[in-house]
């Protein structure tokens, strides 16, 4: 079993953006296996500025993310099973989250984020890397495998950023203040 897709918390990843930069401190999935859906929230966007060149770079990934309708930017390959894909960016409390709506047809598409379904079980796991930080009430802590029934909705949070060494979080910020910047230095 592989672990959770980095695609869950690097917004970038879900577009197939190379070098992706904009990253989520917390994302939530949860998993309606009735419905065959999946809802991804993410929250605190951020990312890493070293120089004026990066802040460049993150711009133009932000404006294909923010008008990925307008000017078709594709999803990225691990998502072509997925039968719709939805997303939206949404102001919250003076920031911005954005929500991702996936419906799959097949339990195994699932692979391509890192959640396995086990037939014979009727359940759903997902590695556990205590470095991700993985919390829900939903599932069951089994050796190194979260396990969820396959007969109700199950969600997970994900915090991969909680322990960053601190070279990093002195680089580390907000997207809205990025964004911000921009705005009024024009």
């Amino acid at each position: 079993m592989d672990q959770i897709n980095i695609i869950l918390y690097i917004l970038t990843s879900f577009f197939g953006i190379e070098n992706g930069r904009i990253a989520a401190d917390k994302t939530t999935v949860t998993i309606d296996p009735k419905n065959q859906k999946i809802e991804i929230i993410q929250e605190n966007l951020f990312t890493f500025i070293r120089s004026e060149k990066d802040t460049t770079l993150i711009l133009k990934q932000w404006n294909k993310l923010q008008y990925w309708k307008e000017r078709k930017t594709s999803w990225a390959k691990e998502l072509d099973n997925f039968s719709t894909k939805n997303f939206d960016l949404i102001p919250f409390k003076k920031t911005i989250q954005p929500h991702l709506i996936l419906n799959y047809s097949k339990e195994k598409d699932l692979q391509a984020i890192g959640i396995w379904y086990h037939a014979e079980k009727k359940q759903f796991s997902i590695n556990h890397i205590p470095q991700q930080n993985i919390k829900t009430k939903s599932g069951k802590l089994i050796d190194n495998y979260w396990i969820f029934n396959d007969n109700s909705k199950f969600s997970f949070t994900i915090e991969p950023f909680l322990q960053m060494p601190e070279k990093y979080k002195k680089l580390k910020i907000p997207i809205e203040e990025i964004l911000m910047n921009t705005i009024t230095e024009d």
